[in-house]
């Protein structure tokens, strides 16, 4: 039987002897630059919260789409600080994301468009799914789902969270949130236009698929947000 699971308290999926992280958006602190927020680079703190998850069983990164951020070019800091970032001491397979447009350049490891390990197919999640041909199980990133919390005198704040559940065909599907600490995500249960193939095909089977926070905490089915 496969091994998979989620790593509780942390935006991270474990598959065999494969860590698997999403939407890491090097270089977003650039494009907050450009809208006049200013911060100290995120690169190091990502690196040392992927070493913390680290264990001797891992022998395989895979970034699930989306290392970089900035498109249609690549910021400076991008450039510099890609390649050290990707030093670990593992394996590292990169997915193309939509933010990962030319880097091909910058790295020195495999970049793929999908991957597929034991009957499970890992992919960003933003391009097109033959609805006819849908993978027994699947695995994506991109819609940085999210829950928004609101209290009774109207403050809101947003938790990151797990989708896992069905297609419309049967076939299973987990949605993995951001990576990245400053990209809460998308409302599941406010936005009314969320991000990725699954949503915009209308593929999932909303009441087959679970809610869950990083903790654990079971939230229910998506069709009752």
């Amino acid at each position: 039987m496969v091994m998979i699971h989620p790593l509780w308290d942390a935006p991270a999926l474990v598959l065999e002897e494969n860590l698997i992280l999403c939407d890491i958006h090097l270089g977003i602190e650039y494009e907050m630059y450009t809208k006049g927020i200013r911060m100290g680079s995120l690169t190091g703190r990502i690196r040392e919260r992927i070493n913390t998850l680290l264990t001797d069983e891992v022998t395989r990164i895979i970034f699930l789409g989306d290392v970089k951020h900035n498109i249609p070019r690549t910021s400076w800091r991008e450039e510099v600080e890609i390649p050290d970032f990707l030093s670990f001491n593992r394996e590292i397979i990169i997915i193309k994301g939509n933010h990962d447009g030319g880097i091909e350049s910058l790295v020195d490891v495999e970049v793929r468009k999908e991957m597929e390990i034991h009957g499970i197919t890992l992919t960003h999640g933003h391009r097109a799914l033959d609805e006819e041909s849908i993978p027994s199980m699947l695995v994506v990133g991109h819609s940085h789902p999210a829950i928004e919390f609101q209290d009774e005198l109207g403050s809101s704040m947003k938790e990151k969270c797990w989708v896992f559940g069905h297609t419309v065909k049967g076939t299973r599907v987990i949605i993995m949130p951001a990576f990245n600490p400053i990209i809460t995500g998308m409302s599941l249960n406010r936005d009314l236009k969320i991000p990725g193939v699954l949503f915009s095909q209308n593929l999932l089977d909303k009441k087959r698929c679970d809610v869950f926070l990083l903790d654990g905490t079971y939230l229910g089915t998506l069709d009752s947000l």
